[in-house]
């Protein structure tokens, strides 16, 4: 063995040893306590509490009942960001607004191989009604319209990956426009929810359940036997539209073929 080799492994495994140590002694910070905490349990016991309503959520699904709910003006926000994002996406591509040519010697050969493009036929109705399941049910069961939209999103990238941009639009009859519009409607109803309970008198935005302090109606808890835990239900459809539809637009703009993006350019 090379001198070089032995004073590499001694060197790895004393920088091992360092850092293990470290952990131990609690070098990367505070370690959480295994009990559960006052804000913790709070949460916990509110969020679906039928015998004391002052403060519950009426989602038994805690995280969407923070999201929306408590700490619902942090994911509002969020949202904007992420609107801001596709906006600037949008811009930076506003080139692919000139028409991509047809191919039509290549339309044959473009995508990969038959045995992917067959499993994609396969997994993308899959994923679609999956994400669309997680986005209605994310008030009761772990989900919400963030991870829906983000499920969605793929089914879409891996069409494009299988079978080229082409199928999106001419296949599935779906383009930049149907999908810049899918995302104005999720944000444009978020936007109604959160304004709803101050147009109502609250002065809270995006008011799910009344609070001790308010004076203001809640919002439903069902709808007949359909249990919608107040706006978190609606909330997380719009957010399914608005980043299914966000992720799925970015996709496409950035998914054009290089050889066409450079007869754009040459326009």
């Amino acid at each position: 063995m090379k001198t070089k080799d032995v004073v590499i492994g001694i060197t790895t495994a004393i920088l091992l040893l360092v850092i293990a140590i470290a952990i131990i002694l609690g070098g990367t910070g505070w370690t959480p306590l295994t009990e559960i905490r006052l804000l913790a349990k709070f949460y916990l016991e509110n969020c679906f509490n039928l015998f004391d309503k002052n403060y519950w959520a009426a989602s038994p699904e805690a995280v969407s009942a923070m999201l929306w709910d408590y700490r619902g003006i942090d994911t509002y926000y969020e949202t904007a960001v992420f609107f801001l994002a596709v906006i600037s996406g949008v811009a930076l591509f506003r080139i692919a607004e000139v028409k991509v040519g047809a191919i039509s010697s290549m339309r044959r050969e473009l995508g990969l191989s038959i045995i992917v493009k067959t499993v994609t036929r396969i997994a993308f109705p899959l994923i679609i009604t999956v994400s669309a399941s997680v986005a209605l049910h994310g008030h009761l069961t772990p989900g919400g319209g963030f991870q829906s939209g983000s499920m969605m999103a793929v089914a879409f990238l891996t069409a494009i990956a299988a079978f080229s941009r082409y199928f999106i639009e001419e296949n599935l009859k779906l383009t930049k426009d149907n999908f810049l519009t899918l995302r104005s409607v999720g944000l444009i109803t978020i936007a109604i929810l959160a304004l709803a309970p101050i147009l109502a008198g609250s002065i809270a935005l995006m008011q799910n359940q009344a609070k001790p302090w308010s004076s203001t109606p809640s919002f439903p808890e069902a709808l007949g036997i359909l249990w919608t835990a107040g706006s978190i239900f609606y909330y997380n459809l719009a957010e399914f539209l608005t980043v299914g539809a966000g992720f799925t637009l970015l996709f496409l703009l950035i998914s054009i073929p290089e050889e066409e993006f450079r007869r754009i350019l040459r326009l």
